[in-house]
């Protein structure tokens, strides 16, 4: 994952068992997010975008390894 803010960018690389193992968690927590109304934004956009980056990858850590890249 990439987000950029005011010139800086900063990368995330998250790593699972397999492709469920990953995506699993993070379609439960967006979809999450989602339902209670814990979104940065409406309509379509990117996830970077409704959500904060960082808390979102923070929650998941159970889940998955992320890393700063």
């Amino acid at each position: 994952m990439i987000t950029r803010r005011n010139g800086d960018e900063r990368r995330r690389v998250a790593r699972g068992r397999d492709i469920y193992a990953v995506t699993a968690p993070i379609v439960a927590e967006a979809a999450e997010r989602i339902v209670a109304g814990r979104v940065r934004t409406t309509g379509a956009v990117a996830l970077g975008e409704l959500f904060d980056a960082d808390d979102f990858l923070a929650a998941l850590s159970p889940h998955l390894a992320v890393e700063r890249a």
